[in-house]
């Protein structure tokens, strides 16, 4: 009988230690606040802006980008009625600062991963991104975990060679 207040104890301390370590260290929406809301549905969707035209590294190199406030301003410095996030933009513009992007997508270093040679492949940008000019903020990405590469190689062909993408 002593030993169920013992086992009860035990288990709700584990389970606020678990609670307290799993809320600090896990993802929330919270950590995905961009400094200026952009939405994709906007630029991507209503004005069809390319994918390639903001993220420009993504043909050329390993990583996509993110775009630089000069990019942002050589549309937005034309438009004659500004929005509060428009306005933030050119904030950042005047003080000469870069947008300090938060960045969302992020593999483990030991994985060799480029957008170009995806790109060249013939993939789309939807394809593993889903169909963001639909979204009004970009979310992180469901899972870019092993098993969803592989299936993605095994459905197209490509190459499951371990040293392909791992380090």
């Amino acid at each position: 009988m002593s030993a169920v207040p013992v086992l009860l104890f035990t288990g709700v301390m584990a389970a606020g230690i678990g609670f307290l370590y799993s809320s600090g260290s896990s993802d929330s929406s919270g950590q995905d606040i961009q400094p200026v809301s952009f939405s994709h549905a906007r630029h991507a969707g209503q004005l069809k802006v390319d994918c390639l035209y903001c993220h420009r590294f993504a043909a050329v190199s390993a990583a996509a980008g993110v775009p630089s406030v000069q990019l942002c301003m050589s549309c937005h410095r034309n438009l004659i009625e500004e929005n509060a996030e428009a306005k933030t933009l050119s904030d950042y513009w005047n003080r000469q600062e870069t947008i300090p992007w938060v960045r969302l997508q992020r593999l483990p270093d030991f994985v060799y991963f480029t957008h170009e040679m995806h790109l060249r492949t013939g993939l789309h940008c939807a394809d593993c991104h889903g169909h963001v000019e639909r979204m009004s903020h970009t979310p992180r990405a469901a899972s870019y975990e092993m098993g969803w590469c592989l299936t993605c190689h095994r459905q197209r062909g490509a190459s499951r060679d371990c040293w392909v993408c791992h380090k």
